[in-house]
Order: C-alpha cells, then structure tokens, then sequence
C-alpha cells in the first residue's frame, strides 16, 4: 500500500495548487480501508513538509483511519488549520503520536559550571560565542537531582528552565537560583530567528471504543509561539487503557491553547492518564479549557507564568518545580490543584469551587517551598470530603538532599471577598490539612501572615480553623480574620497554628 500511495504522490503532486496540497489528490475519495487512508494522510502531511507546503481539508467531513503497524506520525508545517475536519480512528496496532512537530536542539557547551550558574541567574550569556548573536530557545536541565527519590516511586526530579536569548541577553530568570547552589546545568538549544508561528487548529478526533493501543493527537517540542485553537478529543470508557498523553507540549515559549475540549482519558480515578502533558513551558495561556476525565487532566513539571481563563476542568497540576500559576474566572469542580515546589503566586480571581480543593501539596516530592496564595472574589461549595483550603502534605517531613528544600514551608494566604457555600454535614473551613502520623520533625518556615477579608456565608455558618495538627512554625504569623466569629480583632499574632 505504502508504494502505490508514493506512486499517487509522484503524480499528483504536480496537480496541487502550487504552496498547498490536500488528501483529495491522493485519492482520499478513491482509497476503500481505513489504513489505506491513514496511508494518503501520512503521504499529504509528509508532500507538505518536504515542500514547504500547508495542507487543506476542504471539502473534507469526515475521515475514518486505521493505524496500521508500521504507522509513523505525521509531520506537520508551520500552519496546520485542519478546517473543521472530524478524524474517526481505530488503533489497535501500536501506540502513536497522530501528528508531530519536533525540530530538534543541540547541545551547547559553555566554559565552565559556576560561570554558567551565574549566567543563568543574572540572563548573560557572552560567555558562549554561539548566544552572542540571534535569538536562541535554551533547554537549561540541572544534572544534579532536585529531588532525589520521589517517595512510593521509582525515579527523582531533575528541574528544568526554558530560556529566550535574544544577542547574548535573557529576561527569563529561573524559579529558584543556581549560583551558590549543588546545580551543574546543561545547556541545549535551537536558534529561532526564521521560525514562524506553529498552529494546530480546527480538528476532532475520536478514538474508536474498540481500541487496545493508543492515539495520542499532537506532540510539539522546542517551538515558541504555540497555538493550539479549536480542537476537540472524545475518548471512551476503557477500563484497560491508562497513561494516556493526548496532547504533549514540551519545552516552548509562549504557548497559547484556546477552546480546546477534551472529554475523557485513558485513565481510571486509581491510575494515572493525562489530556494535557506539558514539560519546560514558559508563558502559558489556556483559554475556554472544557476538560475531564477519571483521573485528571493536566501532567505538567517545570512551568512558569501560567494562565488558567475562563476553563472548566477537574483538576490542575504542576507535579515539581515551578512559577507564578493564574486562575481566572475557572469553574473548577471534583478535584484539586496540585502542586510541588512552585514558588512566586498562585492566583485564584473569580473562580468557582465546587466539590474542590484548591491546593493539594504533593507530599511523595518533600519538596515545600513558600509560595503566595492569593484568592479575590472566589466562591466555594462546600462538601464533607472538600472542605479544606490546602492539603500541606505531612508533618513528619523526610528532608532532601538540596540545600534550598531542607527547610518545609507553607505559603502566605490573602484572601478578598471570598463568599462560602456550606451543606448541614459540614462543620468547619479548615485553611490547612495534614496527613500522616509521624510526628514533626522540622519547624515549618515561609509563612509570615494569613489575611481572610470580606468573608461571606450562604446555608450553614461555619467556625475556621487554623489546622487539624499543631504545627510548629519558624517565625511569628499575623492573622487577620475581621468577618470570622471569634477573630474580630484586627490581628492576632502566633507562633503555632
């Protein structure tokens, strides 16, 4: 099949109008199997970016394909508006990324670590000829473990940062420093100055319920200026099918999706499984995000400056390391956020909880780091099992070997004008929440003030309390709670919660 399809290639590729190319002249209409039309998507996808090309599916619906086993991604140009187009696939073959875009970076070599640890703090990078001139997309992994051994697993944390180098010169800071620190960075990168904008828009895709491998859609990497607009995935109940990926960003700039729709994984509420697997992302803008499935939605590490608008998702996750996360006018419901080494803000400003949990810190990392919580103008539906602003791992801390994780911390709390909704069966708002029964071991640092403003109750009222433990804290905290019964002062100081 796969030589009468390069054949059609050879003859119609002098029919197409010239700078664009469409699986019509590959006997789209023609071809009677499934996996023969896998085959003439592949040989357009592949005539476009040999040439230069885009693609168009006009005058295509629908298109019904089978992965065969010697299937390859298709490969895509800069521009990929798919027009609307429903894809109905079968896999059940070999797990693929449907489509790729992957340009590759190489490795750089700088003179020597310290003078590298400073560079990267202070976004001066003279030192490396390559980076003096043009505009360059850097991939800085730190060789030495950020996290050793993730508890209950297999494998540790290593922290990445994704650079802009524009002549030698860089805006983008790391979340945390490395100069005076263990870190021994590598460098890789890709020079960017004639890139275009990427675009991957107007697609569905359904996955048949009768598959046994899986179809992930899209997998870009080492691209900036990212949009992903207009998509839709639909995946059926399999109880067999986990650790779904379906769309994979990796290691990109300014990264924009907007109304994408996924309903469903290949997850199950006891094992992993994602929508959205992202990894090294820098200026991220999720826009009119409908999203669910059994065990949640986003995987991501490594993420800094992330926009949350106008979304309706079960759940949120920077699993380690990361920056500065805004949550805006998110409905956000059976779930939780979670989150592991991420310091700066995270933001919730006009968003909706509904059986939700707003921060869990995930504890398996050990990894607390002080962050600020910030909540404007929020309402939150109260449940017996959510009923608790943050889940702050446990007490009974088992220290990493980094220096800058040695010390646990809890985040500062701001809250404006947050209004309650509360059934009979819930009894209190607890702000913290910790697990397990080892005793502390280390006083808990970062936290310097809890400010809950503008406090409103609708259905039962409801006492708050600090913590289900006792917790030991480092410094003093100020607590201001002018609307909670029983706190009417203005501020109370403590040293434990």
């Amino acid at each position: 099949m796969k030589r009468v399809a390069w054949i059609l290639l050879a003859v119609c590729a002098c029919l197409t109008t010239h700078g664009q190319v469409s699986p019509l002249d590959f006997g789209l209409h023609e071809v009677t199997s499934d996996s023969a039309r896998y085959w003439v998507l592949y040989n357009t996808h592949r005539t476009a970016a040999d040439s230069g090309w885009t693609v168009s599916y006009k005058g295509i619906d629908t298109i019904l394909i089978s992965i065969p086993s010697d299937a390859k991604s298709l490969p895509l140009t800069d521009s990929n508006d798919f027009g609307h187009v429903v894809l109905v696939v079968k896999n059940n073959a070999r797990n693929l990324f449907l489509f790729t875009s992957t340009p590759k970076m190489v490795p750089l070599s700088y003179p020597d670590i310290e003078g590298l640890n400073d560079a990267i703090d202070e976004g001066r990078y003279f030192a490396l000829d390559t980076l003096r001139e043009g505009r360059w997309l850097l991939e800085v992994t730190d060789s030495t473990l950020w996290v050793d051994n993730r508890e209950d697993h297999t494998y540790g944390h290593y922290r990445n940062e994704l650079i802009r180098v524009s002549d030698g010169l860089s805006t983008d800071l790391p979340a945390m420093p490395y100069s005076g620190t263990d870190s021994r960075p590598h460098l890789r990168g890709r020079r960017v100055d004639g890139d275009l904008p990427f675009l991957f828009a107007n697609l569905t895709l359904i996955r048949d319920s009768g598959a046994s491998c899986r179809t992930y859609l899209l997998d870009v990497e080492n691209r900036q200026k990212v949009t992903l607009r207009g998509i839709v995935v639909s995946t059926p109940i399999n109880p067999k099918m986990v650790s779904d990926a379906i769309i994979k960003v990796y290691n990109c700039a300014e990264v924009e999706l907007d109304s994408v729709v996924l309903w469903g994984s290949y997850s199950r509420p006891n094992h992993s499984g994602y929508g959205l697997v992202m990894n090294n992302l820098r200026d991220t803008r999720v826009r009119r995000l409908t999203a669910v499935s059994p065990w949640g939605i986003f995987g991501t590490n490594n993420m800094y400056n992330t926009l949350m608008e106008d979304c309706d998702f079960n759940r949120f996750d920077i699993h380690c390391y990361g920056r500065d996360v805004t949550f805006r006018n998110c409905r956000q419901r059976n779930g939780y956020n979670q989150f592991s080494s991420v310091v700066g803000n995270i933001v919730f400003d006009h968003c909706l909880f509904d059986n939700f949990t707003p921060v869990l810190i995930e504890d398996s990392y050990n990894a607390y780091t002080h962050f600020v919580l910030h909540m404007d103008s929020c309402q939150w539906w109260l449940t017996r099992d959510c009923h608790t602003l943050m889940h702050a791992g446990r007490l009974g801390f088992n220290p990493n070997t980094r220096k800058e994780l040695q010390t646990p911390s809890l985040p500062d709390i701001e809250i404006e004008g947050l209004t309650t909704h509360t059934p009979k069966n819930v009894k209190e708002l607890r702000l913290f929440y910790y697990s397990g029964k080892k005793p502390q071991t280390t006083p808990i640092g970062g936290i310097g003030h809890i400010e809950l403003r503008g406090w409103q109750e609708t259905g039962k009222k409801v006492s708050v309390k600090y913590s289900n433990k006792k917790v030991q804290l480092q410094q003093e905290v100020h607590i201001t709670m002018p609307d909670v019964a029983g706190e009417q002062l203005e501020e109370r100081i403590v040293q434990t919660l």
